[in-house]
């Protein structure tokens, strides 16, 4: 009776047989595709913290293996192979039959550190929809809420205005911020879709619903940075806005009145991230509304856009 074929058992050079064809055109296809390949289970950090292991069991593996090749391994890789394909083919199916945009990872550089991505149309009622994702809690995120509602009060008519802080205990303690979840936004040129998590004592990220919004999220900020911005499914901002140390001391009373005034310390930082916002949309609008559009401040920004 010939000796058993010591590969036929489940070493770690076997698994790294079958790990690493299967991690490794996953990775590839999800990071062409971040939507829909990569919705579920995005690029950074899921399937590269999987592939970091498949290969260190792949190389540690066959270091140690006496046989480095043989049919068995040979079986064992094709099933990877397999596997590596038709995983990510059913997750990208799902995706879709659950309306995920398609999406990819290049991008081009616009003005105020804003990105552009070549994506199908994001709207609601023909308007372009504007994505926020954030915590009322990060400081960050309050600085950047008071440029979004002078934008949206300047696009439309807003209600159900309500003001809080970021954290005590944070960077700029109980900086004053628009709860963005509260407005309705009543608009032919934008539409809101604000995910915040409310609490203004722990900073953390919100949950998501629909697929548009994960794939955003998953393929241009998968590791959760807040605040995160979407304008029309074209144009993405990940960072502050606002710096929140140019709103340090201010009440919302006094930072609500300087907005709607358009002067004093804290609209010198305002006013450039609303000018951005105003300029973004009205792109997205094909230059509507052409009041907004003349201003010499959004004209400047509209000039630069690509």
């Amino acid at each position: 009776m010939p000796p058993p074929d010591p590969t036929r058992r489940w070493s770690l050079a076997r698994f790294g047989w079958l790990l690493l064809p299967l991690f490794g055109p996953w990775a590839v296809l999800a990071y062409f595709l971040p939507s829909p390949v990569g919705v579920y289970f995005p690029v950074v950090p899921d399937l590269v913290l999987l592939l970091l292991v498949s290969l260190f069991l792949f190389g540690f593996g066959l270091y140690r293996a006496r046989v480095r090749w043989s049919t068995v391994f040979r079986r064992t890789a094709l099933i990877g192979l397999a596997a590596g394909l038709l995983l990510p083919a059913l997750l990208g199916g799902t995706a879709l039959a659950n309306h995920c945009p398609l999406l990819t990872p290049f991008t081009t550089a616009e003005p105020g550190g804003w990105e552009r991505v070549s994506a199908a149309r994001w709207s609601v009622m023909s308007a372009p929809v504007l994505f926020f994702y954030g915590s009322v809690a990060c400081p960050y995120c309050s600085a950047s809420s008071w440029a979004v509602l002078s934008a949206l009060e300047r696009l439309g008519n807003v209600s159900g205005v309500s003001f809080d802080h970021s954290s005590p205990t944070d960077s700029f303690p109980n900086t004053p911020s628009v709860v963005l979840p509260s407005l309705s936004v009543a608009s032919r040129y934008v539409s809101l879709d604000a995910r915040e998590a409310t609490s203004d004592t722990q900073i953390e990220a919100p949950s998501v619903g629909i697929c548009t919004e994960q794939a955003y999220v998953s393929a241009y900020n998968p590791l959760g940075g807040i605040p995160f911005i979407v304008l029309g499914g074209t144009f993405y901002h990940q960072g502050t806005l606002v710096d929140p140390g140019a709103i340090s001391g201010l009440t919302a009373a006094q930072l609500a009145n300087q907005a709607l005034n358009e002067n004093g310390s804290a609209w010198s930082a305002l006013g450039p991230a609303v000018d951005d916002l105003l300029a973004f949309t009205v792109h997205a609008n094909g230059g509507a509304p052409a009041s907004v559009a003349a201003e010499p401040s959004v004209a400047a920004v509209l000039s630069q856009i690509h």
